[in-house]
């Protein structure tokens, strides 16, 4: 028999950036319309707990740090300023509001380490937490560091070698029971989706950024702008969660969709 989790949303702020990064072809110049105005769109940083009934707190993805402003390169926070970070959109807050604390955290599940997603992890420094992440994305963030070559997405702090480090190697695994985690690349080469079955709100999907917005899932055509890595991959990835979610008819959590996002959480606190 499947152990249910319960699932709460935490709303960790709003950057404010252009639409192009997340859809392709958004705000193209073209032969009708050579000048076009930029669309930019406001976006949520989110995270998840998932308390499981064996286990207990599970955290899934950590959002910013909270020297964003200080501790990104200017240009990285030139494109994506976090423009609506409050004291309730602090990690630490936010678990607060949804009844835990950084201690009742049992496990950090890692969708991806951009810098806007595993910036939280420095609240588990000096932990022996385990940081669960693919072992391919675990790879990149050290090379892109090392080398340079991509320095403005990962940062030297959030891979943090005395965090006790939990590499994924298979492409779908059952982390826990009832919560399964799948490697979904595209985006970055290590990007992990989670799928949990909760009891009466039945399985959610946490893309993270395997979808930065909702309309990469739910409009036949789109694909990821900018900000996509591997064009082959994101598609192999799409049309798996597209089969995934039709299956078990599934509640889409998308890694930065602010509707969706505001949706969810008037509809509910915890989803169990």
């Amino acid at each position: 028999m499947t152990l249910k989790s319960k699932v709460s949303l935490l709303d960790l702020g709003r950057i404010d950036t252009d639409d192009g990064f997340f859809i392709r072809g958004c705000n193209a110049a073209v032969q009708s319309d050579p000048t076009p105005s930029y669309e930019r769109r406001r976006i949520a940083v989110v995270a998840t707990v998932i308390e499981h009934p064996t286990v207990g707190p599970i955290l899934f993805d950590t959002g910013c740090s909270e020297n964003a402003r200080e501790s990104w390169p200017a240009p990285a926070w030139e494109a994506f300023p976090v423009n609506v970070y409050e004291e309730e959109h602090h990690l630490d807050n936010a678990l607060a509001a949804a009844g835990y604390g950084i201690a009742d955290i049992k496990a950090v599940v890692m969708g991806h380490m951009h810098l806007d997603h595993a910036g939280g992890l420095e609240k588990f420094a000096g932990t022996d937490v385990p940081i669960y992440a693919h072992e391919l994305e675990i790879k990149e963030h050290y090379y892109a560091v090392a080398t340079k070559e991509d320095i403005g997405a990962y940062l030297p702090n959030d891979l943090n070698w005395q965090l006790n480090w939990q590499p994924i190697h298979r492409d779908e695994t059952e982390l826990f029971d009832g919560i399964t985690v799948r490697h979904m690349p595209g985006h970055t080469p290590g990007l992990l989706t989670m799928q949990v079955e909760t009891q009466n709100s039945g399985h959610f999907m946490l893309t993270s950024d395997l979808y930065h917005v909702a309309d990469l899932f739910e409009q036949d055509g789109l694909t990821q702008g900018w900000l996509q890595r591997d064009s082959a991959d994101w598609y192999r990835s799409h049309r798996w969660m597209k089969q995934l979610q039709h299956r078990y008819d599934a509640t889409m959590v998308y890694g930065h969709d602010a509707p969706t996002l505001e949706r969810l959480r008037a509809e509910s606190r915890t989803f169990d």
